[in-house]
């Protein structure tokens, strides 16, 4: 334990002080005894050293130095690892090398083993490296993330029934535990019939008719985006969307779940914008990263995912807002309302009309294909805890923030290298505006098929997670393939890969709407597109970001005309 403390001192020593003598180089000749070679004679932090992989030729960009990196994350990844018991492993790995040797059979691929890992020396995006591993290993194979192997399957019919048919064998994601009862209680980290009961009471709350009544939010965010936009414009410059697209999602989720009305693009100084874009700041990758490949060693140094103050922040802020409505009786269109509102309505009457399924076609449109599942038929408790709502708002955030505003900046880039799309869809909006007496409405925005196209193609091209993740529950064999699951084990789904499959999408590089047709969708298999995943742990708030997104680039579309640019690169 004594050298694990010392690691730990020297990585916050090198930290804090960069002319520390733990930088001079040693004089002794066990250098060159055991082959070490040379070493940079400074730190010049982790984003100064750069190389090439090897096997994929993309930059490397290492989180350390190279000297610290092969120490602490070697040390860590190899004695500390926490995920699959060593037996289990073992079992899995030679599950999958014999699929290799016996090339099982199933209809367009080889079950092939990937010896690299997710979490090498230096990497590639990982959306780069799912398309590279799906294109040459096939879609099922193994692949390891540090020492613990995973399953990755990409087969639409497998996926199915992973995620719906076999539901009760795949029922979670991966877990993350890190003694932070906020963190632990997010609806994405529960597990069994506490995230039975969240979910339940979640839902409703993300209902066709309780996004209609947070739409004023999102109108009022959208149009301080656009004045932003037009203020920028008129400098004759290029503008970085990302960074208004950015704040308009801050400002939605701040207003919308926070109840605090902000201007995150003109007012960088505010509390909340502060301590919200913390957690995305760089120290989140390097927790995020060791909280994968060593849970229990974080959890025993008591290293959450967010710094302390962060988490303390975002409680009581909900905390405050709770107590002034209970003691004036003030309440507010915004989710945390909805969300005390659902729960209450649940607890007191079963038979509430929230249980009832929702009739829209978004499901279909998006590839979520069904939440009304027999897994929720036992849930008697439906009630929330402090801790629980709590929580609940701050993954709304984590899920919503930088997720839209990346698909809104997508979106628009595709319109600046596509007029004639922008052209049309500009067209249909202007004729739906006018048929609903000159204002966007939530049903004028829904009655824009293209926009859902463009929307659709985009997040194909580009979908908010690269992969989805399920962990086993029980030794599984699946389909028809010979493979055995075994408990515990992850299964990972390239969705990003999947959508760039040339069987299910034509000429997949291409930005082309019409995919999106009615005719052109019933011609592949609906699980070959999954942008919110599917089945009763598909992304339970996909109606509320879906209609954020069109209400904010539907005004944009209306108010501007979008070009690209010199610094327009005409591929990602």
């Amino acid at each position: 334990m004594t050298s694990y403390k010392l690691l730990m001192d020297t990585a916050k020593e090198l930290s804090e002080d960069p002319k520390s003598e733990l930088h001079e180089k040693e004089a002794d000749d066990l250098a060159s005894t055991y082959g070490e070679v040379s070493r940079p004679p400074s730190v010049q932090g982790c984003h100064q050293e750069k190389s090439v992989n090897k096997r994929t030729g993309c930059p490397v960009r290492h989180l350390l130095p190279r000297w610290l990196r092969h120490t602490a994350l070697h040390l860590i990844l190899h004695h500390l690892h926490a995920g699959l018991k060593p037996e289990v492993q073992e079992r899995v790995h030679k599950d999958l090398v014999e699929a290799v040797q016996e090339r099982r059979e199933i209809p367009g691929s080889k079950v092939s083993l990937d010896e690299g890992s997710d979490l090498p020396d230096g990497y590639c995006p990982l959306h780069d490296t799912e398309l590279q591993r799906y294109k040459e290993l096939g879609r099922i194979y193994g692949h390891f993330e540090g020492t613990r192997a995973l399953l990755s399957v990409g087969d639409p019919a497998l996926v199915r029934q992973i995620l719906l048919k076999d539901f009760h064998i795949f029922p979670n994601r991966r877990l993350f535990v890190t003694g932070d009862e906020m963190i632990d209680k997010m609806l994405s980290n529960v597990q069994g019939e506490d995230w039975k009961r969240i979910r339940t009471i979640i839902t409703p709350t993300f209902s066709t008719g309780k996004i209609k009544r947070m739409m004023s939010i999102m109108k009022d965010c959208a149009l301080t985006a656009v004045e932003n936009f037009r203020t920028l414009s008129k400098n004759g410059t290029p503008i970085e969307a990302k960074r208004i697209y950015g704040a308009f999602t801050m400002d939605v989720i701040a207003s919308s779940a926070f109840s605090t009305k902000i201007d995150s693009h003109n007012n960088p100084d505010n509390e909340f914008v502060k301590k919200a874009q913390t957690i995305f700041r760089r120290n989140f990758s390097w927790r995020f990263a060791l909280f994968l490949i060593a849970p229990n060693f974080m959890r025993w140094l008591r290293i959450s995912i967010f710094a302390s103050d962060v988490t303390s922040f975002f409680r009581d802020v909900t905390l405050q807002i709770i107590e002034e409505r209970k003691k004036t009786g003030q309440t507010r269109n915004d989710f945390l309302q909805l969300l005390m509102d659902t729960a209450k309505e649940l607890s007191e009457d079963p038979k509430s009309e929230l249980h009832e399924k929702e009739a829209d076609d978004l499901a279909s449109t998006y590839g979520e294909v069904s939440t009304d599942h027999q897994v929720f038929k036992g849930v008697t408790k439906k009630n929330l805890s402090i801790n629980e709502l709590v929580a609940q708002c701050v993954i709304f955030f984590l899920a919503g923030y930088d997720t839209t505003a990346s698909t809104l900046s997508f979106i628009t880039y595709m319109l600046a290298l596509n007029p004639e799309v922008q052209e049309r869809v500009h067209k249909d909006l202007v004729e739906a505006v006018q048929e609903a007496n000159g204002e966007l409405t939530y049903d004028a925005i829904q009655s824009v098929k293209y926009l859902d196209n463009i929307i659709s193609e985009t997040m194909r091209l580009f979908p908010p997670a690269v992969r989805l993740e399920r962990q086993a529950s029980a030794d599984y064999e699946l389909g028809e393939t010979g493979i055995k699951i075994p408990k515990g084990m992850i299964v990972t789904i390239p969705n990003y890969a999947m959508h760039r499959d040339p069987e299910y999408f034509p000429n997949p590089e291409k930005f082309d709407p019409d995919r999106w047709t009615v005719e052109e969708k019933a011609k592949r298999d609906q699980y070959a597109y999954l942008p919110f995943g599917a089945g009763p742990r598909n992304c339970v708030g996909m109606r509320f970001a879906l209609t954020e997104v069109k209400v904010c680039i539907a005004l944009v579309i209306l108010n501007f005309k979008i070009n690209k640019s010199s610094k327009t690169k005409m591929r990602l």
